[in-house]
């Protein structure tokens, strides 16, 4: 039986950005604060397993060169089919994929939400310096860095043109972890159907600051996330009633 649609709207979330530019803490909060059962992956752990077993892919990902469009779409469509409602981290990253995509999208029926995450070179080299991956060496990094630049905007171009089929969030990944999943979670609200918020006049959801914090953010993440879990109990509860 397939599982209900994230608010009743969407299908998928794609989560765009820069190895460094914060989406690994973005998923991780999404799953700490509000959606704890959401299928997720990022294609770069995937290629790096894949790497294990495939010496042509282990030659492209050592050299920061990105897998052939074909078997990156593959990939997508195989974990977005078998994980829905689900998220993927770096998908899509080129023209080609995007309108592979939307051609997905469109074919199957669904709606997906993008998170375009941005964040600066400088606060991506500081990340990435920190956690000392092997593929994190300074040349790959801004080999990285150029294809982004490069080959992102086009990315975007294609999916805005399709508001039929997806909804856009963009972010400031230069900002806090927490900071940056409290603009996400206002992003999802702006982007929920006001008709739902007429009969939730009994959502009730706990605003409380934990004695080890040292910003509010955290509360408001808990307390916003409260709230979208209560919207999404009783949705399925209605559609469970129809």
């Amino acid at each position: 039986m397939r599982k209900p649609l994230l608010l009743e709207k969407w299908d998928f979330i794609v989560l765009l950005g820069e190895s460094g530019g914060g989406k690994g803490t973005l998923v991780q909060n999404i799953l700490k604060y509000w959606l704890p059962e959401l299928h997720t992956a990022s294609m770069g752990d995937v290629f790096r397993k894949k790497a294990a077993v495939d010496p042509v892919i282990k030659e492209l990902t050592e050299k920061g060169v990105l897998v052939d469009d074909e078997i990156t779409c593959r990939v997508f469509r195989e974990f977005a089919l078998d994980h829905t409602p689900g998220l993927i981290d770096g998908f899509p990253r080129r023209r080609e994929q995007a309108i592979d995509l939307i051609r997905f999208v469109k074919d199957n029926g669904w709606r997906v939400l993008v998170v375009d995450l941005q964040c600066s070179i400088e606060r991506i080299i500081q990340r990435l310096l920190a956690r000392q991956r092997a593929d994190d060496n300074l040349n790959i990094v801004y080999k990285r860095h150029t294809d982004h630049k490069n080959l992102h905007p086009a990315v975007m171009e294609e999916l805005r043109t399709r508001p039929d089929l997806f909804d856009i969030i963009t972010l400031d990944g230069n900002n806090d972890s927490e900071v940056v999943f409290t603009s996400f979670l206002l992003g999802v609200l702006r982007l929920v159907d006001m008709l739902y918020f007429y009969d939730m006049t009994d959502v009730r959801t706990t605003f409380g600051v934990n004695g080890n914090e040292t910003t509010v953010n955290p509360a408001i993440n808990r307390w916003i996330c409260g709230f979208l879990q209560s919207i999404q109990k009783k949705m399925t509860q209605a559609e469970g009633n129809k």
